[in-house]
């Protein structure tokens, strides 16, 4: 067989899998269907269930010290289609289709993490556009996990984290299977991010924008947000880990106030040096959940 011919066999595959129609890693056989996408009431159906069956509220603050909170949204467990079909429109050749499987709830940051919230467990601001409100940036990956560790240093119960970043693509879906987390086409990009079109050249305070069907502000534009996960050239499984798995590189989600949309899209990968520090990349925390928090 030609390597063309391999190849258009490939794509096939990628868009018969797209709708759920072919067997996974996970040993899944080729007459189940991957329960994807979801309707916008049954993705919140879900959160909801998920809400319940955890005995906690689909919403909840964790106290960070100095009379300053964090909300977060519980995430429920649940099977999507990471990365992007291959007629996506400004699709990227590293964002191969596949099965993942997020098998615990979890936490995550209603809104990117908040100047004011790092002051209140790290003291410093090292952020360039200043705002209690407005989310940190100009903070290294390593910056972060010193961070982390002064935040988890004084919480009970599981630790706060970055997400991986197949946590933070299930997550910004919301069980949706298009270019953004609420339909394909740019025009209706501004209603739920700040991007080069409308920041005028600066991040701006969390949480003016629409959120996606669970409830999450920003995770397209203001600022791009570190993950956990190292980035490589192809999806291997590393996507679903943290630091552990190694690699020079971590990986950056969700676009930026500099950025257009084709950047802020849903399966859009991008990388950073974890020394790195720039006013264009910020972060949100997740925190894994149990029945008894």
């Amino acid at each position: 067989m030609m390597k063309s011919e391999i190849a258009a066999l490939l794509l096939g595959v990628c868009a018969w899998a797209f709708f759920g129609e072919c067997a996974d890693s996970g040993g899944k056989s080729a007459s189940e269907k991957i329960d994807f996408p979801l309707s916008s009431a049954e993705a919140k159906r879900r959160q909801v269930e998920a809400a319940r069956e955890l005995q906690v509220p689909v919403e909840k603050d964790f106290d960070l010290g100095k009379g300053v909170r964090i909300t977060m949204v519980l995430i429920p467990a649940g099977e999507f289609m990471m990365g992007s079909p291959p007629g996506e429109r400004e699709r990227s050749d590293n964002e191969d289709l596949h099965r993942v499987t997020i098998e615990k709830p979890f936490w995550m940051g209603k809104y990117e993490l908040t100047q004011e919230q790092w002051q209140a467990v790290a003291g410093k601001n090292p952020s360039r556009f200043n705002g209690a409100k407005n989310p940190v940036e100009t903070a290294s990956w390593n910056d972060i996990q010193g961070f982390l560790e002064k935040l988890n240093g004084g919480q009970r119960g599981s630790p706060f984290a970055l997400p991986t970043e197949a946590q933070w693509e299930y997550a910004c879906r919301a069980g949706t299977g298009t270019r953004f987390c609420f339909g394909d086409g740019d025009d209706g990009l501004g209603e739920y991010a700040w991007f080069l079109q409308n920041s005028q050249n600066t991040t701006r305070a969390t949480g003016q924008k629409r959120p996606n069907t669970w409830g999450l502000h920003d995770m397209h534009g203001n600022v791009w947000e570190w993950c956990a996960s190292p980035h490589l050239e192809r999806y291997d499984g590393s996507e679903q880990k943290g630091a552990e798995a190694g690699g020079n590189l971590r990986v950056l989600r969700g676009g930026s106030w500099l950025y257009d949309p084709r950047y802020c899209r849903s399966a859009l990968r991008y990388w950073g040096v974890p020394e790195d520090r720039t006013g264009l990349v910020g972060f949100r925390v997740v925190r894994s959940t149990r029945a008894s928090e």
